[in-house]
């Protein structure tokens, strides 16, 4: 019989470099609960795995598993606060009918969204046609090393632009804040798994890549996708809609090259402005929504590793660097602080996609292996904030702090910095902490880059979080202008079917919808929205 075990407590030590010793490990633990002999079990899936670290004497993982005992086993009635009838989803790929259809889809951007709404799209025997306004993962990774290096951006092969969207150059983060153990979730984490990543990410509590992992599992999948008869164009921005009678038949790429369709599918990303506003000019419905802005702060990773551990955590060197997650909410306000894509042993990079308007975001490998840990520490922004009814009001309040925050630095991407402790104090920094910024840092006040009500909220956070953890808001820390992408200022409004809701056949997805955030989320906005059209309800 398959039993599930809740609630195991593995000592991290234990937890071996090697699948067949954490498996042996988990069996003996499996087997100790159930009086029973660990040969005589078979551990059949691991359903979840977390680092528990509430004895900072002894850190465990706690893990759940699902184990095959013999048909003569009769213990279970002994342990019903551990064991459970076995009730956990089979982690199988969806079976889909294959549609029979000349039609092609088109697929606008080439990001999580993109390339998941591709690869459903391919189960169900179609093939669409993608365009991506950047360039291939490994020449766009050419081009990024290049800005670093020689400090001339490509607006069109950057950070933000290009195959994999803005995720590639990220923590690789693949939890979803909501919805985690939902189908889809479960399937796009199995997508990946079988593009490259390692199986812990099915179970484990906080999923990630890194960067280096997951160019390579872009590759895969591109390659996958071309092998089943997808077309990919790099290169190939759409600058206008072809609409007719309310529905979209078609797009136009690079201003003179025409491509027809009945479905299209804009998965652009949160920095496509120009298309948001090419879109706009369109008719389609788009509106504003709230957005979170602030700047990145970076400690030396063994500074959070002593905050989150403990004086111990030395004496654990399996489990990795530390993350951490704090909040603030002014709730007379109506608005608060929180940290935002922390990226354990990461750096910080430039993000900027247009000339003279500098954005910042983390980046790590999948070792996390820098010396430095870094996160975002954003405020609310309501759309009253924005002092405007314009739909693209949004964009225009971003566009303003990056102007602001490329001048702080010197107008060279030079990166504007102050020591958090100057920063609550009022002053200005001398000499900026050793940081992870590979282009160079000057001490600014940050306080000149952003609307009163950002630092405002900023000061109150970090009042707070000095209470609540000393070490966190201390000189060890510095602070970076500015953090302004988190999430799409712009809505393309959409109805339960994914459509735009005054044009049809047009299928918003992924962040540049303004629905979702994150790669997982992403992901999976695109897959539900292929199954709405191409499943069960799809009629030809």
């Amino acid at each position: 019989m398959d039993l599930i075990i809740n609630n195991l407590q593995i000592p991290v030590e234990l937890d071996g470099p090697g699948e067949p010793d954490k498996m042996y490990q988990y069996a003996k633990a499996a087997s100790q609960k159930l009086e029973i002999f660990y040969k005589n079990l078979k551990i059949v899936k691991i359903l979840s795995k977390e680092l528990d670290l509430s004895n900072r004497e002894q850190f465990h993982y706690k893990i759940s598993i699902v184990v095959r005992t013999p048909d003569s086993f009769d213990n279970k009635k002994k342990f019903p606060e551990h064991i459970e009838k076995p009730e956990y989803i089979k982690r199988t790929e969806a079976v889909r009918k294959l549609i029979n259809t000349g039609e092609r889809p088109i697929i606008i951007g080439f990001g999580p969204a993109g390339m998941f709404a591709a690869l459903a799209l391919i189960a169900y025997g179609v093939k669409p046609i993608i365009f991506e306004r950047g360039k291939r993962i490994e020449e766009r990774s050419l081009d990024v090393q290049r800005f670093i290096l020689e400090r001339e951006l490509d607006p069109e092969s950057n950070i933000q632009f290009g195959e994999g969207g803005a995720g590639s150059f990220s923590d690789g983060k693949l939890f979803s804040r909501r919805n985690r153990n939902t189908g889809y979730v479960n399937r796009v984490l199995d997508t990946f798994i079988k593009f490259g990543a390692p199986e812990e990410i099915g179970y484990i509590s906080k999923p990630h890549l890194g960067t280096d992992v997951l160019c390579r599992i872009i590759a895969n999948m591109r390659n996958y996708i071309l092998e089943q008869g997808g077309q990919i164009h790099y290169s190939s921005k759409m600058t206008d809609l072809l609409i007719s009678r309310e529905k979209a038949c078609g797009v136009v790429i690079n201003g003179d090259q025409e491509y027809h369709s009945s479905d299209i599918y804009l998965a652009v990303g949160h920095s496509a402005r120009d298309t948001f506003e090419m879109m706009y000019k369109n008719g389609i419905a788009v509106e504003q929504k709230p957005i979170f802005v602030g700047v990145r702060m970076e400690h030396p990773a063994e500074l959070i590793n002593l905050i989150r551990y403990g004086n111990k955590y030395k004496d654990f060197p399996g489990i990795g660097a530390a993350a951490y997650s704090f909040n603030y909410t002014n709730r007379k306000k109506k608005r608060g602080a929180y940290t935002f894509c922390m990226c354990p042993g990461g750096e910080i990079v430039n993000a900027s996609s247009e000339e003279g308007r500098m954005v910042l975001n983390g980046m790590s490998y999948s070792r996390r292996s820098s010396a430095f840990s870094n996160a975002a520490i954003v405020v609310t922004c309501h759309t009253d904030d924005y002092k405007s009814t314009n739909p693209l009001a949004g964009i225009a309040f971003q566009k303003q702090i990056e102007r602001r925050t490329f001048q702080a630095g010197g107008g060279n991407w030079t990166v504007p910095a102050q020591n958090l402790e100057d920063f609550t104090g009022g002053r200005s920094s001398g000499r900026l902490n050793e940081n992870s910024y590979k282009m160079g840092a000057v001490a600014v006040n940050l306080n000149d880059l952003f609307p009163e009500f950002i630092n405002e909220s900023l000061l109150a956070a970090f009042s707070k979080w000095k209470e609540e953890e000393p070490l966190f808001v201390s000189r060890q820390a510095i602070l970076f202008g500015a953090e302004t992408r988190t999430s799409s200022p712009v809505r393309i409004k959409r109805n339960k079917n994914y459509e735009s809701v005054n044009i049809k056949n047009l299928y918003p997805i992924g962040e540049g919808s303004g629905y979702t955030g994150g790669i997982t989320s992403s992901a999976t906005d695109a897959v539900k929205a292929v199954d709405m059209k191409w499943g069960r309800g799809h009629k030809r």
